[in-house]
């Protein structure tokens, strides 16, 4: 019986210290699960953290530019803000660019015309005729090349011309206009902005795409989408180009949308390679690009720097 109560008791003892050391497992393992839900949570959070939000109020300038390549002209476009703080009403903006970027010799817009804007229309009201409109076959097409690039990229549909005696018939730089003008049928498909350095103006300006007779259409013949747009820009079809991509290499474009009149480009960059000019070249391209699409607002998504830049474009 004392053999037996011994060998009861020992059973009893170990079975006591298993248990014990069961509940202690299950504890520790409790332990560990409640911290790493903890460590995830935590996780959770900071991807949740919203991204710095910048509203950019200063409205954007425009002005085109002559480049002249090989003896082929070009009309290239620069944008900014830092220059509307003096000018507070887009009408004002587009009317002094247009005066500033008349590539005439005869300053025609700025000496000869009355610029108005009503809506989305401009109208042009000369006070001379005559010899003092005319151009060069040059100066001509770089003439409608800066008035219906500037006019668009502003949001004007629709330029009227009329004769210092209020008729529609009248011969601007040697070519006769009777009719109102299609900003947009006169400009043609232009999609996408690539770059080119001008040193005299110590400045990076931007050309179209169809300037350049870069692809403009996709595959079906339709013009390029905003995210076709944006993902063509990163390449150049000619070899030996003078002009280069805006996209330059440590930019990845991880997505392009446009839908209800904003356009939004989302996009990571390496900063060993990557340098604030070329992401201010990049963005201003960008703009460019959606105003082709007549763009309310655009806005540039950096996952990079975690930030996320809104800027107003054509107010309807």
């Amino acid at each position: 019986m004392y053999k037996v109560s011994v060998l009861f008791l020992l059973v009893f003892l170990v079975a006591g210290c298993q248990g014990s050391g069961d509940e202690l497992n299950g504890q520790n393992q409790d332990t560990i699960e409640t911290e790493e839900g903890e460590l995830e949570e935590l996780d959770t959070e900071s991807e949740a953290l919203e991204y710095e939000k910048i509203e950019v109020d200063e409205r954007y300038v425009l002005h085109s530019h002559l480049i002249d390549e090989d003896q082929a002209f070009y009309t290239a476009f620069s944008i900014n803000r830092n220059e509307s703080e003096e000018v507070k009403l887009l009408e004002e903006q587009l009317l002094n660019s247009l005066a500033e970027s008349d590539p005439s010799e005869q300053d025609i817009l700025n000496s000869y015309t009355d610029l108005s804007v009503e809506s989305q229309k401009l109208t042009v009201q000369f006070n001379e005729e005559g010899n003092q409109l005319s151009t060069t076959t040059a100066q001509t097409t770089l003439f409608y090349d800066s008035l219906f690039g500037i006019s668009d990229l502003y949001g004007i549909k629709e330029i009227v011309f009329l004769h210092p005696d209020g008729g529609t018939d009248i011969i601007v730089a040697e070519r006769e206009v009777n009719d109102p003008l299609v900003v947009e049928e006169e400009r043609g498909a232009t999609r996408g902005y690539y770059t080119v350095y001008d040193e005299a103006l110590e400045e990076t300006l931007f050309l179209s795409g169809g300037a350049l007779e870069e692809q403009v259409v996709n595959e079906a013949g339709e013009l390029l989408s905003f995210s076709e747009t944006v993902e063509k820009m990163a390449t150049i079809d000619k070899e030996d180009a003078f002009y280069a991509s805006a996209v330059v290499k440590g930019i990845e474009v991880v997505n392009a949308t446009l839908g209800n009149g904003m356009a939004s480009v989302q996009y990571t960059m390496d900063e060993d390679m990557v340098t604030e000019a070329d992401r201010v070249v990049f963005e201003n391209a960008i703009q460019l690009a959606a105003l082709d699409f007549h763009a309310s607002k655009v806005e540039l998504v950096n996952d990079t720097l975690q930030e996320h830049v809104r800027y107003p474009l054509i107010e309807e």
